[in-house]
């Protein structure tokens, strides 16, 4: 049984066209479902326990990163499957889970190819999929309780990933770790020089003498320092593309 969560912005006349495409083809492939459009007016959390208990077995998010980002905070430790049809950007989340856009995207919900992906989670209750970033000036990062990485320069662009597409500096595997790189920038010569260094592990401790904003890149949250991550194996269920950028 499908459950279909549409965002808000999807109200937008620019979205209409887009959405009655996708409407269309979810009812000729008989895959289409109820319907509940998101608001702050409503209890999402109890609305989704509600459907699940009555036999919902996924949940569809209809909009972009953000969305899917903010249903799986809620959604984490429900007993269901989690499907994305992405409209409008940002789609960095989707293009990762090999989703394309709008219509195209039913012929994967159609598929039903489910994975089961690692989150990492942030002190309490805070998740995400692809990464969380933060300006790592005079900070200390406790890898494992094995050993620590002190960032005693500044211009340092700190990222720790969780599933990421595949590049020369991430690892885009979906296996039990966190894949922590540290970008220090040097001017020389009036240019830019960056090097990066790549740590794997499963959690992370991150203090600072002072508080330090990091952005968790899915849902654009922030959350300040000191930070405890770990990686949560096999945490959610979700259903991909055969075109997915991980292994």
């Amino acid at each position: 049984m499908y459950y279909y969560l549409y965002d808000s912005y999807l109200t937008d006349k620019k979205y209409i066209n887009t959405l009655a495409k996708t409407e269309t083809k979810l009812t000729d492939m008989g895959i289409n479902g109820k319907i509940n459009r998101l608001s702050f007016l409503k209890n999402i959390p109890q609305i989704l326990k509600e459907e699940v208990n009555q036999g919902v077995k996924t949940i569809v998010v209809v909009g972009n990163d953000r969305t899917f980002s903010q249903i799986i905070n809620i959604a984490i430790d429900l007993n269901v499957v989690l499907a994305y049809i992405p409209i409008g950007q940002p789609d960095n989340i989707a293009k990762i889970l090999g989703i394309p856009q709008g219509e195209e995207a039913c012929h994967i919900l159609s598929s039903r190819i489910i994975d089961k992906l690692d989150i990492a989670e942030v002190n309490d209750n805070n998740y995400f999929l692809t990464a969380l970033e933060f300006c790592g000036d005079h900070t200390t990062i406790n890898c494992d309780d094995s050993y620590f990485i002190n960032m005693e320069h500044k211009n340092n662009l700190i990222t720790v990933n969780n599933l990421a597409a595949k590049n020369k500096s991430i690892n885009g595997t979906n296996q039990g770790q966190l894949t922590l790189v540290i970008c220090s920038r040097q001017k020389k010569l009036f240019k830019l020089k960056e090097n990066f260094s790549v740590f794997k592990c499963q959690k992370l401790k991150i203090t600072s003498p002072q508080s330090i904003p990091a952005v968790m890149v899915d849902e654009k949250k922030i959350i300040k320092t000191p930070l405890e991550i770990k990686i949560l194996r096999e945490k959610i269920k979700v259903i991909v593309g055969k075109k997915r950028l991980y292994n």
